[in-house]
């Protein structure tokens, strides 16, 4: 059922109920109004019955049938109602509707109620069946008084038939009004429904068009009222969405742009692990199958680590990150991130091909070992021989002797940077086989004293050494673990003023609830500080902070990165805090031993 039809429905039931309702109320209104202007022209009629007989009876004793029943016979014959005349002692003296002995045999009617309302009122009436006529009527009764003294009553009656007649008359009237207005009401009520839908029809068949790829179209508005405000309203709207659409499509098409020329694989799989979308350079990762779309990526791509991280994102509902190999790249290296969009449960996989950075990474490496290698035998050579000549009881002159010892320095600066290089390159490439043992940390203070307390003297520095006895043990290998200490240690004692302090503190991590497990190491220096631009930057190998002064303290370059990938072997972490003028702090982390 269309809302036109439903509209027309419900203005012709509301019609109809609302004038058939006052059809019903008029009409007992009507009835109550006939009836009582029949009851008033009855008692107008009573009341000049009353007057000539008042006029035309004799005495009460010279009463006789036919003198009164005449009487009253003439006076019904103008009046058109039933007259009758009752003595004060309620005999029936004359009635138009009896003659004669059957007049002389009606009952008394003292007794009749409209009689006795008329006694104790001054009026009487009353609608009943009348035995004698055998005829419903309405009666109405007025007392006949000649002298203040009472003679009897006067009584006229109308059938109610004709009463009934007359009411019905005018409720056909009423109900004939009624039909009419209805059906007029219902002309109306279609005609102005069929306007009110022109311009919703109008503004739906637009709505369909809009639909069907439309954008563009408008609803004609023809009028100002709030059907045509609705309807300008409407075309406003319609502007507005097209400026969106227009808007998206140009995002969509930059967004499509950069997706199809970035290097990185990307994929959309929704919470069924089936792909939605993929920009190219992940098709070719992947090696997917032309009808890729609404496939599940594992019946495509069967690797177990991309589902393992996969269901891991999934599980957690936050980023999730690994390096894997994809044996469709040439190096099947790649680093895999998959970010969860909660909105929608979807997930984008971004796939970065690092398989050349490694193979740098691999070459440096390689070439960092290599160029070790080689240099070892030359410089040791050299060392053996100046330190020949440095010892020979060979007479020597002074300057052929300050030649020596610097042959000497240099090639044993040459020989710590060779061993330092070796091991950076052992500990980037894995090579290193750990010996792991449980330990505190406050085991390392006696090497760390006899390593250092010469200098210590010598400088005036103060090493405070305030790590508890009573801290968990951690698991490390303690030859290798020992050199951060003396890495971070010497770097702090270089670069700090004579006089200054080192402190050496350490404490469970309290700060970070993710890493609650973990022992955090503090050494602290109130050394010249380092700049913000290089912090970043001091945990690469040979980069240096202030070049003069590193070169002229004989340091490699190298002790930073070695220490940061010593912790690295033992799945710890380095950071640093340093301002300027005010000394440095580095902090590393390292977990805790467990006690299961």
């Amino acid at each position: 059922m269309n809302i036109r039809t439903q509209l027309i429905l419900s203005y012709i039931g509301i019609v109809l109920l609302v004038f058939f309702a006052m059809d019903f109320y008029l009409g007992n209104a009507l009835k109550g109004v006939l009836s009582d202007r029949i009851t008033d022209e009855l008692e107008v009629q009573a009341a000049l019955a009353r007057e000539f007989l008042i006029e035309e009876l004799p005495g009460s004793d010279r009463f006789t049938h036919p003198v009164i029943d005449g009487l009253v016979d003439r006076l019904g014959e103008t009046g058109n109602v039933r007259l009758t005349f009752i003595g004060s002692n309620g005999i029936v003296w004359g009635d138009t509707e009896r003659d004669g002995q059957s007049l002389i045999e009606m009952d008394n009617h003292l007794s009749r109620q409209e009689v006795q309302e008329a006694i104790s009122e001054g009026i009487g009436s009353e609608d009943r069946f009348s035995d004698t006529t055998q005829t419903e009527y309405r009666y109405l009764v007025l007392p006949v008084k000649r002298n203040g003294e009472s003679i009897g009553f006067c009584r006229v009656a109308l059938p109610k038939a004709a009463i009934n007649t007359a009411i019905g008359s005018q409720q056909r009237m009423l109900l004939y009004a009624t039909i009419a207005g209805s059906v007029l009401a219902i002309i109306f009520g279609i005609l102005s429904t069929g306007a009110i839908l022109k311009p919703i029809k109008r503004l739906t068949e637009t709505t369909q068009s809009i639909a069907a790829g439309e954008t563009t179209s408008k609803v004609e508005v023809k009028s100002n009222n709030e059907l045509g405000q609705l309807l300008q309203n409407f075309n406003l709207m319609t502007d507005k969405v097209q400026e969106q659409i227009d808007k998206i499509s140009v995002e969509n098409q930059r967004l499509e742009s950069i997706l199809n020329n970035m290097g990185e694989g990307v994929l959309l799989v929704n919470e069924a692990s089936e792909i939605t979308y993929a920009n190219p350079a992940a098709v070719v990762m992947l090696d997917l199958p032309e009808m890729y779309i609404g496939r599940a990526l594992i019946e495509i791509n069967r690797i177990p680590e991309l589902q393992a991280l996969l269901s891991e994102a999934e599980q957690t509902s936050t980023v999730a990150f690994a390096e894997i190999r994809l044996a469709n790249l040439q190096e099947s290296e790649a680093e895999v991130t998959i970010v969860p969009v909660a909105a929608k449960s979807e997930y984008v996989i971004v796939i970065h091909d690092v398989s050349h950075v490694r193979q740098l990474e691999r070459i440096r490496a390689d070439f960092v070992a290599n160029v070790s290698h080689e240099l070892r035998t030359p410089l040791t050579t050299i060392q053996g021989y100046a330190e020949t000549l440095l010892n020979s009881d060979s007479k020597k002159s002074k300057k052929r002797k300050e030649f020596i010892v610097k042959i000497l320095n240099h090639s044993t600066r040459l020989s710590r940077l060779v061993s330092d290089l070796l091991e950076l390159a052992r500990l980037e490439s894995g090579d290193v086989e750990l010996t792991m043992t449980p330990c505190h940390l406050s085991a390392f203070y006696e090497q760390i004293m006899d390593v250092f307390e010469p200098v210590l003297e010598e400088s005036g520095l103060v090493l405070k050494w305030d790590i508890p006895d009573d801290l968990p043990q951690v698991n490390v290998d303690h030859q290798l673990f020992m050199q951060v200490f003396v890495n971070l240690i010497d770097n702090a004692i270089k670069y700090t003023p004579d006089g200054g302090e080192i402190g050496i503190s350490a404490e469970i991590n309290t700060t970070n609830t993710e890493n609650a497990d973990e022992l955090v190491v503090h050494i602290k220096d109130t050394g010249i500080g380092i700049p913000l631009e290089s912090q970043s930057r001091v945990f690469e190998r040979f980069y240096r902070v202030d070049k003069g002064r590193a070169r002229k303290m004989g340091g490699t370059g190298l002790g930073l990165a070695i220490t940061k990938h010593i912790l690295l072997c033992h799945n710890g972490r380095i950071w640093l805090e340093s301002e300027l003028g005010q000394g440095t702090v580095f902090h590393f982390a390292l977990p805790i031993m467990s006690t299961d």
